[in-house]
């Protein structure tokens, strides 16, 4: 039975990318590329300056708020552990590195921290991330956009009230930096924190680990109606920017590591995108650029977790014959003449509900194939 078949019977939804390789196509870039640290695994440093070098921006760091600081206002000894750990990460990939400081939800927010209404403690959470900033740039490293909250619909991570948020990102005005928000874990709440900040913030930004992919574009719409950047500051899927380019987004922060797949799809998108389909209601994309070397890259994803649901893609050349190098592989290329279709699977993984970056490359004729 073919996987077309197989597909239909499970219920999984299949759409058809068809293109044309003499179309000039459309810019759909993003400019500014980052990675996530606040999470340090030095495995993803070393990955991803592998497979993004020069490409990578900035680094998303943690300003740390497990523990008081000192009495005297200056970080404790383990705040300062931490981000030393972090900058190495940082230093890993370029020693030059621009840095943007989130707070760190992994290591946990005490009370210290916190009003016994729940609301935060803006002094010393200001204090905490001044002196966080001091730090870094004492290191060498150079501030340029700033998280105050994390993710702060979700409770668990012991984030503030938004007036709080309003508060502490308008204390930054005079820092230089992007501030960033709302940072929201789901794109759903994304849009009423952002109306209580928006005076105060430059650069709009969400997750999307919740949510539907129209309150993702919805958002989108809204912060460039305001005339500010869009950052996604903490991407898991690859889906997420395929949709963000497609709608203008400016900025892209990846969590965990950049690999070969995700360093592909910030080469091609500085060309021209020639094909596009999502389907919304599976939180999932699918794309074709020519990038700025000439060569076709074809990409597909699907959201991780709950949000995201399999799709089956069908890429077709409608004008030539020509051979998908599945990963960029010519050795793994298949030959399919004008009109037939190569089928990609975009899905996540059962376990941990994981996103798999999906991506070829399509070379004219039958040159690469086996």
């Amino acid at each position: 039975m073919s996987a077309l078949l197989l597909s239909t019977a499970r219920g999984v939804t299949t759409e058809t990318v068809k293109f044309d390789t003499r179309i000039p196509g459309r810019r759909k870039a993003i400019e500014t590329w980052g990675i996530d640290a606040t999470w340090v695994n030095y495995y993803n440093a070393r990955a991803s300056r592998k497979n993004a070098g020069e490409m990578i921006d900035f680094i998303r760091i943690g300003f740390y708020l497990h523990e008081p600081y000192n009495e005297d206002g200056s970080l404790s000894a383990g705040q300062i552990q931490m981000l030393d750990q972090a900058l190495k990460f940082v230093d890993m990939v370029d020693p030059n590195m621009l840095v943007m400081l989130s707070p760190n939800n992994m290591k946990g927010i005490v009370d210290w921290y916190k009003e016994p209404d729940g609301s935060a403690n803006i002094e010393r959470w200001y204090n905490a991330m001044l002196k966080s900033r001091e730090y870094v740039e004492s290191k060498g490293h150079r501030v340029v956009a700033l998280e105050v909250f994390n993710e702060p619909d979700w409770n668990r991570w012991n984030m503030g009230k938004m007036e709080d948020l309003n508060e502490l990102v308008e204390r930054c005005e005079d820092w230089g930096v992007l501030r960033v928000g709302p940072a929201t874990l789901s794109s759903g709440p994304a849009e009423a924190w952002y109306q209580a900040i928006r005076k105060n913030i430059d650069c709009g930004g969400t997750h999307t680990l919740g949510g539907s992919m129209k309150q993702y574009v919805d958002f989108i719409d809204t912060v460039q109606k305001d005339r500010k950047h869009f950052k996604n500051p903490e991407v898991h899927s690859l889906v997420e920017v395929i949709v963000g380019a497609e709608h203008g987004i400016d900025s892209v922060c990846w969590w965990d590591q950049i690999n070969a797949g995700r360093a592909a799809f910030m080469k091609a998108c500085q060309g021209a995108r020639i094909a596009y389909v999502c389907v919304e209601e599976n939180w999932s994309a699918a794309c074709v650029y020519r990038g700025p070397d000439g060569v076709l890259y074809g990409f597909a994803s699907t959201n991780e977790r709950t949000n995201g649901k399999e799709t089956l893609y069908r890429f077709v050349c409608n004008n030539e014959d020509v051979t998908y190098c599945l990963n960029g592989n010519p050795k793994k290329g298949e030959f399919r003449k004008r009109g037939e279709p190569f089928e990609i699977q975009a899905k996540i993984e059962e376990e941990g509900k994981k996103s798999i970056t999906r991506w070829f490359t399509i070379l004219p004729g039958a040159h690469g194939a086996r």
